[in-house]
């Protein structure tokens, strides 16, 4: 699967915990993908509806999606826990994937 995000700078682990630190990637993310998907649905406007695009569109409406709910997931205090099981998402994969909302073993 491609990253459809740009890699964002956190701030310092000392100066936030680690809701905080991923709110303002997720954050940071949602904009991006905000971005690239007002750029892809302006390309089709000037010819034919492309496919390519639509997809990108679709994907990224699906990303924002998932950045919504994992930002609701720190308001709720629930961020960094399975959605399936309640276990505890180890820090790593959500490094790597900040939205994501289940463990490995539940994915």
């Amino acid at each position: 699967m491609t990253t459809i995000f740009a890699a964002t700078e956190a701030p310092s682990p000392s100066t936030t915990t680690a809701p905080e630190r991923f709110e303002v990637l997720l954050e940071s993310q949602r904009d991006d993908c905000l971005r690239r998907r007002e750029s892809a649905l302006a390309e089709p406007i000037a010819s034919n509806l492309d496919p390519v695009a639509m997809s990108r569109t679709a994907t990224l409406l699906h990303v924002i999606a998932e950045i919504d709910d994992a930002l609701a997931r720190i308001a709720a205090g629930t961020y960094g826990l399975c959605v399936h099981c309640g276990g505890a998402i180890p820090e790593e994969r959500l490094e790597f994937r900040p939205f994501a909302p289940s463990c490995v073993t539940c994915r």
